[in-house]
């Protein structure tokens, strides 16, 4: 609002009501005149951001009583009357300055915002890595948002992005999480969604899911009051608290292994089949079977509380085999099995051959299902029955995994192949009675 003749004042006035009739988001108010910041902020429903304030006395004096008083944020640039500081140490002190100024006049610490100025590498190239050093000293020692205009990095070069996009990821990775980028520019918003994941900030990487499938996110989403949700849908969509609630309502007219082989099963079998397919990703595969998990504790609850778990019919080991991470199938197994009422020892996933041993030894246990996603852990399951063998324990073994087959469960040396969970309750009533 400031070009030369303009009544700066009125003119930033007439500007934020008619932008904040068309925009919902919120406004950064940019004047180097106190009373145009004001003018601006006594119009501006909402919190507003102004920009800026520096280490110069006389700025922070002006500007900050008016920052206070209409409650907004500040940008604080790490600069002062002498210029621009040349190292990281420098900056730092001034960001401290400004922290302290506002501190002093009420703004609180999460409303100050610092930019530790980005300068073009073309011509100071050393200063990349001054403005990083600050970056991570503001966001980790004096906890402030940091701001960066990130594309001043690139000026004067060739292919301007490759540096610039190179340069955000350094920055966020340092705690910049307010850069000034073109969100019209793909590859820029492509980084911060990528980072995000990588950050933890991405929720089971629902956003990046969404962004670069154009399908569903991976992250629980609460149904319209309006739909009607089944068992199906809220396992598909991982919903946690619908499982539970719809299985309670499921077993008052129900039997619970029929909800368990009829109802939760399949419904896990078609999230397997779309995973393979490729039409949802490795998040979503987990939520479901977490929210799955839900309604087997409901299950396992409504058993025991009907003295379905007070006799043991006996115990089983199970595990997922050396080298192998995977746990969902060797984990639904386990509560099926439980629900029977056999008392399941869970060794976990990626056991060591000996472990296993020692643990049928040590538990006296007949039945040990062993679980292999991978075919590179194909071997380590060979390995593992070939060990259990040859320590004279009497016990049978049963196996299953994606990669399995029956005939490949008899070359390996098992006495059983389990294709589900269901098959598994089937081959220990067998073993155990």
């Amino acid at each position: 609002m400031g070009l030369p003749g303009l009544d700066e004042p009125k003119m930033m006035t007439d500007v934020v009501k008619e932008l904040q009739g068309v925009v919902s988001l919120p406004l950064q108010i940019d004047s180097s005149d106190p009373a145009a910041i004001e003018a601006g902020l006594r119009y501006y429903n909402g919190k507003a951001i102004v920009n800026s304030v520096n280490g110069k006395q006389e700025v922070l004096d002006h500007i900050l009583p008016v920052v206070k008083k209409y409650g907004a944020a500040v940008v604080g640039l790490t600069m002062d009357e002498t210029g621009i500081p040349q190292t990281a140490g420098q900056r730092i002190a001034i960001a401290e300055r400004i922290l302290n100024a506002a501190l002093s006049y009420g703004i609180p610490r999460e409303d100050v915002f610092i930019d530790c100025l980005t300068l073009t590498v073309s011509a100071q190239q050393e200063q990349a890595a001054e403005t990083l050093k600050a970056v991570r000293y503001v966001r980790e020692v004096l906890g402030l948002h940091t701001v960066l205009g990130v594309s001043n990095i690139s000026f004067g070069l060739p292919d301007r992005q490759r540096i610039t996009e190179s340069f955000l990821v350094q920055a966020m990775c340092c705690g910049l999480d307010l850069p000034i980028i073109n969100p019209n520019q793909k590859q820029m918003m492509d980084a911060v969604a990528t980072y995000k994941v990588l950050s933890g900030e991405d929720t089971d990487s629902a956003a990046y899911i969404a962004r670069f499938t154009g399908g569903e996110t991976a992250a629980p989403a609460a149904a319209p009051a309006s739909a009607v949700m089944d068992l199906d849908t809220a396992i598909s969509r991982g919903l946690k608290e619908e499982c539970a609630r719809l299985t309670e309502g499921l077993l008052q007219t129900e039997d619970a292994m029929d909800i368990i082989n009829h109802r939760l099963i399949p419904a896990l079998d078609r999230v397997g089949d779309r995973y393979e397919r490729g039409e949802i990703f490795l998040p979503q595969l987990i939520n479901a079977a977490n929210a799955s998990c839900e309604a087997f504790e409901v299950i396992k609850k409504h058993i025991l509380s009907r003295g379905g778990g007070s006799i043991s019919k006996g115990k089983i080991i199970l595990a997922t085999v050396e080298g192998d991470i995977h746990d969902i199938g060797k984990n639904i197994v386990k509560v099926v099995l439980e629900n029977y009422g056999y008392q399941v020892i869970d060794l976990g996933r990626d056991v060591p051959v000996q472990t296993v041993v020692d643990a049928a030894i040590q538990y006296d246990v007949y039945l040990i299902g062993l679980s292999a996603l991978m075919t590179t852990t194909v071997a380590s399951m060979a390995a593992t029955i070939k060990a259990l063998r040859a320590s004279g324990h009497p016990c049978k073994i049963m196996v299953g995994g994606a990669v399995l087959t029956p005939e490949y469960a008899a070359e390996i040396g098992a006495d059983f192949y389990s294709r589900d969970a269901k098959q598994s309750a089937d081959i220990a009533r067998q073993v155990l009675g």
